[in-house]
């Protein structure tokens, strides 16, 4: 039984480094890709645009001064919150464990933006309807809030 518990947290441990990299290496792509303004990746359906985002979730409080110091501590406190949680929760099922692992990597991909550059770069856009840019970790954070509920 323990053997399955272990093979459970590798496989969260593994969800939540994969994407946390891949939230990572597109963001310097994206950033460093040699593309100036908007691009195509499938023409008329997903735009590659860096944006720079100084607020929090669909650029709410951007341009405010005080936005990128309350947003990275409120998001080390959820993120100790989390943490504290993991540790004292005897019985977790898979499937929050799996939202965990993705809630944390979407989390930590938007706080090392807003610890390195005090910003949050965001690159895809939808070209068929008016949508906030976002990235993966933006997508990491949604798919996991809905698993969450």
């Amino acid at each position: 039984m323990k053997k399955n518990r272990t093979l459970r947290y590798v496989i969260y441990v593994l969800i939540f480094v994969l994407t946390l990299a891949l939230d990572q290496i597109s963001k310097i792509l994206a950033d460093h890709g040699g593309h100036e303004g908007s691009y195509a990746v499938i023409p008329g359906v997903i735009n590659f645009m860096s944006v720079y985002n100084e607020g929090a979730s669909f650029s709410l409080f951007a341009g405010k001064p005080w936005a990128q110091d309350f947003f990275t501590v409120l998001t080390a406190i959820v993120l100790a919150a989390g943490a504290v949680y993991i540790v004292f929760t005897k019985k977790q099922s898979k499937w929050l464990g799996v939202t965990i692992a993705l809630l944390f990597s979407g989390t930590i991909g938007n706080f090392i933006d807003r610890i390195a550059f005090k910003y949050v770069r965001d690159f895809i856009s939808f070209a068929f309807f008016r949508f906030p840019t976002f990235n993966v970790a933006d997508c990491c954070l949604c798919v996991g809030v809905a698993m969450l509920v």
